[in-house]
């Protein structure tokens, strides 16, 4: 650390840091499992997922977990736009699903279910392609993955509409699905 740190901020960051390098030689023993709280309800972060500072003011949090040896991590990201804001779950269903292409170039088979948790309407939604991720239709042809797959949960709660992607390449968002599932539905006050 340099020598302009706080000197709390050391204490505080090296035994965090110690953890992290001492987790993995800890295998065989209970871990406590990290939570995460958005809008005041909490859920628990499954083990594996790395924490990363938020690259914008509407992500409240992002994770990523290591995918296969070369292949792109899985990432998963909840975002908040604000009270009243980010569109109806039927808006962003249509949005998310034009980010996607089958290898024809034509539009992708879109599996979505509804149910209640603990009062809160959830929507989840599933696609499977060539991923043009972006804003609005989806982004420049260059930047498509095929072999891609979007898992996103919108969370209706009393506070404001909470939404969670989890993406990466296909094998890897299906090994983290349980994980994701718990993760995004786990929502309690």
């Amino acid at each position: 650390m340099h020598s302009n740190t706080h000197p709390l901020m050391r204490h505080l960051v090296r035994p965090a840091l110690v953890a992290t390098l001492l987790g993995g030689a800890l295998t065989g023993k209970a871990q406590a499992q990290a939570k995460a709280t958005f809008l005041g309800y909490s859920t628990s972060v499954p083990a594996g997922w790395v924490s990363s500072t938020p690259s914008s003011s509407m992500r409240l949090a992002e994770y990523k977990v290591a995918g296969a040896a070369g292949s792109v991590p899985v990432e998963v990201v909840v975002y908040f736009f604000g009270p009243g804001q980010g569109g109806s779950p039927e808006a962003n269903l249509e949005r998310w699903k034009s980010q996607f292409s089958n290898p024809a170039g034509g539009a992708v088979q879109e599996v979505v279910s509804r149910e209640t948790v603990r009062g809160m309407a959830y929507t989840m939604a599933e696609y499977r392609g060539t991923y043009a991720r972006g804003v609005g239709t989806g982004s420049s042809a260059d930047a498509a993955r095929p072999g891609h797959m979007l898992l996103a949960v919108v969370a209706e709660t009393p506070k404001g509409t909470l939404f969670f992607q989890c993406f990466g390449p296909v094998a890897a968002v299906e090994q983290q699905r349980a994980a994701y599932v718990a993760f995004a539905k786990g929502l309690t006050p």
